[in-house]
């Protein structure tokens, strides 16, 4: 990854997939594809003093060859490492004018986590919804 002097673009998270990867191709060939990851965190304690935690969603993209193996490879409920670097895009929006930003983390390494045989045994078990993620 190549980076600027003095800065550093960098994203690693480690989390269950939230929905089955889309693929798309472009006008140019190049293969796109797109899901979102969810990742917990420590939001404080509770009044009991117990720790409590929130769930934050983050959209990752892929392209080319490693766009088609996570097409391939992940599916809803998969635990997988991605490293990546952080990007935004923006645009206006065509009902109110307004400028949009889009920030997402666009993926060069996916690290599979679940055993493989797992995998292929939960592919038809996680199909339900979100709530049923195993965090």
């Amino acid at each position: 990854m190549k980076q600027v002097k003095g800065t550093v673009n960098r994203v690693e998270l480690i989390g269950w997939i939230g929905n089955a990867p889309e693929q798309r191709t472009l006008p140019s060939g190049v293969m796109v594809c797109n899901f979102n990851i969810a990742t917990k965190r420590l939001a404080g304690r509770n009044d009991a003093g117990e720790r409590t935690f929130e769930t934050d969603w983050t959209q990752v993209e892929a392209w080319e060859k490693l766009a088609e193996v996570c097409t391939r490879s992940l599916h809803k409920g998969s635990r997988v490492r991605i490293s990546g670097s952080l990007h935004t895009r923006s645009w206006d929006d065509r009902e109110t004018g307004q400028k949009r930003f889009k920030t997402f983390v666009r993926a060069t390494e996916v690290l599979f986590l679940d055993a493989r045989q797992e995998r292929e045994d939960e592919v038809e078990a996680v199909e339900e919804t979100a709530d049923e993620l195993p965090f």
